[in-house]
């Protein structure tokens, strides 16, 4: 692999990670992100119900269980992303669909824009696919 497919693959995961650090971390605590916890919170009331048959067991009148569960996960997945052994995994690929997936149908379903989770699929992809 060229040193500038290197830094560019290196460029695209850091730039996932810090959309999944500031995605998942304002799930899990308002401190010291508060107004874009409150704005996820918002987000969420409108999303939940549509991601009870992805998660099952966060009921849809829970809104801050469901938004710890997803903000484990997508702190989990720049976890994955970040360590060299995960990176290029097929785990941190279907990890990656997973949640972006859940994410577009909530907010496609919710009447949200949902730009942000299809193109956290695609760097996703295109992470998975230079990393081979």
């Amino acid at each position: 692999m060229s040193p500038s497919s290197i830094m560019s693959i290196s460029i695209l995961r850091g730039i996932l990670i810090c959309e999944y650090i500031l995605g998942g971390l304002p799930r899990l605590t308002s401190w010291p992100l508060t107004s874009l916890h409150q704005k996820i919170h918002r987000k969420s009331q409108l999303t939940a119900p549509y991601l009870y048959p992805v998660f099952p067991f966060c009921l849809q009148d829970q809104i801050k269980w469901h938004m710890s569960y997803v903000g484990a996960l997508m702190l989990l997945e720049a976890l994955l992303l970040t360590l060299p052994q995960t990176r290029h995994s097929l785990a941190t690929l279907l990890m990656n669909a997973f949640l972006t997936g859940a994410g577009w149908w909530s907010q496609m379903k919710a009447g949200l824009p949902y730009w942000l989770p299809v193109t956290n699929l695609i760097l996703g992809s295109i992470i998975f696919a230079m990393g081979m």
